[in-house]
C-alpha cells in the first residue's frame, strides 16, 4: 500500500464520516498521528472522513483524539479545537499549508 491516501465508497465499507453525517461521497483516509511512525497504517491511527472534515482537520479546527474502547464499543475521541479534551490526548494536528 503507498503513503498516498486512498478514498473510499462510503456503501462499499459501511463508513461514514463523524462530523459529515449525511456526507454521501467518497471518504478520505486520515492518519490520526500520521504516517512517520511504526505501524502507521494501523486501524487505531486511521479515520475515513470527508474531504471537508479532512482539510478542517489539517487546518487544527478539529482535533483527532484518538479511538478508544468504551462500554458502548470503539468510538472515535474527537472535539473541535476551542473545545476541552475529553481525554487528554489531543493529537498534534499535521496542518496542511
Amino acid at each position: 500500500m503507498t503513503k498516498k491516501n486512498k478514498k473510499l465508497k462510503m456503501k462499499d465499507f459501511n463508513q461514514r464520516c463523524f462530523v459529515d453525517k449525511n456526507y454521501q461521497g467518497l471518504l478520505d483516509r486520515h492518519h490520526i498521528n500520521g504516517r512517520d511512525i511504526p505501524n502507521w497504517d494501523a486501524d487505531w491511527n486511521v479515520v475515513y472522513v470527508s474531504p471537508n472534515t479532512h482539510r478542517l482537520i489539517h487546518e487544527g479546527k478539529i482535533i483527532i483524539e484518538g479511538w478508544f474502547t468504551t462500554t458502548s464499543g470503539r468510538e472515535l475521541i474527537w472535539h473541535y479545537n476551542n473545545e476541552e479534551s475529553i481525554s487528554g490526548r489531543d493529537s498534534i494536528p499535521h496542518i496542511i499549508h
